[in-house]
């Protein structure tokens, strides 16, 4: 029989609070839960890096933490601002911070994105993204990362098709898809678009689940990403898939309702590992 694939507690999962919020639960607590709950990494938000200074705790104490706990950073939040016409000062000071949580903690890939609006609906939109990706994505290849671009349906980079073409014209061999399972279907894209990734292909997976929805997008994605399994999107459908690309994780699980945040750390963690290994199962993956 296969192992398991390992899985990770992305930074929103075990904060306890939505997101742009500050922490209700602080990074010894989140690691503490995970590990109590079978997760073999976690994430962390550059943010956090500074944030978790100031509390107390230095890199090194947050380092003996991880050892202790038998974790590993997996996954860096966040590289958004560079999709459309950058600020260059804001981007610099996120790279640099995503930086400094690798030379601290290392990492496997950075979630990459865009939040805000805009248009890459023409050949030069499309090309000037990709070369910011591609500076972005060679610059971080420097301490060992992958760099995962997720589509938001509310976005620049508002569906997987448009962040696969993105990637393309990079041609970062360290960049590639990062799928989330809601913000995948809710943006309606097909699993079969996984059958020919460019880069490094799926460079990362974030379990979750929730209704199908049409509108309010940013809404609905922070208020309505529950536990995979516990929604109507068909995430072992798109899990299989992802296994036919040969990905074998790890996965992350990345959910942050108001009533899964308002839950004691170690429930939400142990809750977030169970319906993930469920929906693995159920996936036949790892079996």
């Amino acid at each position: 029989m296969a192992d398991r694939p390992e899985l990770v507690a992305s930074f929103f999962t075990l904060t306890g609070a939505g997101f742009a919020e500050e922490p209700r639960h602080g990074f010894v607590q989140r690691c503490v839960a995970a590990a109590e709950a079978g997760f073999a990494g976690v994430g962390m938000h550059a943010e956090d890096l500074p944030r978790t200074r100031a509390q107390g705790l230095d890199a090194a104490q947050m380092c003996a933490v991880l050892a202790d706990t038998g974790l590993r950073l997996v996954e860096i939040e966040f590289l958004g601002g560079w999709v459309v016409e950058p600020d260059e000062v804001v981007l610099e000071h996120t790279v640099a911070g995503i930086e400094a949580v690798a030379d601290a903690f290392g990492g496997r890939h950075v979630s990459a994105g865009e939040f805000r609006d805009g248009a890459l609906d023409t050949d030069p939109d499309l090309d000037a993204a990709a070369d910011r990706l591609r500076a972005l994505a060679l610059r971080l290849r420097r301490r060992g990362l992958l760099v995962a671009v997720e589509a938001f349906p509310w976005s620049a980079l508002r569906d997987a098709g448009t962040a696969v073409e993105v990637l393309r014209r990079a041609g970062a061999p360290n960049a590639g898809l990062l799928v989330d399972v809601w913000h995948f279907a809710n943006g309606g894209a097909d699993p079969s678009l996984l059958a020919d990734l460019p880069g490094c292909g799926i460079a990362a997976v974030q379990l979750n689940d929730g209704p199908r929805v049409h509108a309010d997008f940013l809404h609905h994605a922070r208020t309505a990403r529950r536990l995979p399994g516990e929604g109507e999107l068909d995430v072992v459908g798109l899990v299989r898939a992802v296994d036919a690309t040969g990905f074998r994780g790890p996965y992350c699980v990345e959910v942050n309702t108001p009533q899964f945040r308002a839950l004691p750390v170690g429930e939400a963690a142990a809750r977030a590992a169970a319906a993930a290994t469920a929906v693995l199962a159920a996936a036949g993956v790892g079996a």
